[in-house]
């Protein structure tokens, strides 16, 4: 399945939407987010911006990782921090089992489920600085 999400600049709301090959819009305003085209290449150029540059990031929640971290933290000293080594692991196991989704430096857009090309490395801090006032 492939889709894109990404809060709608129109109603503010996030969606995630399906890519099937029709116009990718809102599903809340119906405010059209990018024509339909060639999902083959979609990570080439971004559908929505243009942009060329993305990064790579885990489809995870990111508040539920530092929960787990801190639970793991938090138990430290009733588990004289075998706690760390018990909660690294299972963080070690969630990084490896999911998966991982492209993101627009530009206007933040998520794409999951397409062919991730070779040449996308995770975030780079240099890059991101660039379009952050933009």
């Amino acid at each position: 399945m492939f889709s894109i999400a990404r809060a709608c600049p129109e109603c503010k709301a996030y969606a995630r939407v399906e890519v099937v090959g029709k116009p990718v819009a809102c599903p809340h305003c119906s405010k059209e987010w990018a024509p339909p085209g060639d999902f083959e290449h979609v990570l080439e150029q971004c559908l929505v911006c243009q942009c060329t540059q993305f990064y790579i990031q885990k489809d995870f929640n990111q508040a539920l990782g530092c929960l787990i971290m801190l639970i793991g933290i938090v138990l430290v000293p009733l588990t004289f921090g075998l706690s760390l080594v018990v909660f690294a692991a299972v963080d070690w196991l969630f990084y490896k089992r999911v998966s991982s989704m492209v993101v627009c430096y530009r206007c933040h857009t998520e794409f999951r489920g397409f062919k991730i090309p070779a040449h996308l490395k995770p975030f780079m801090h240099h890059i991101g600085v660039r379009y952050e006032n933009k």
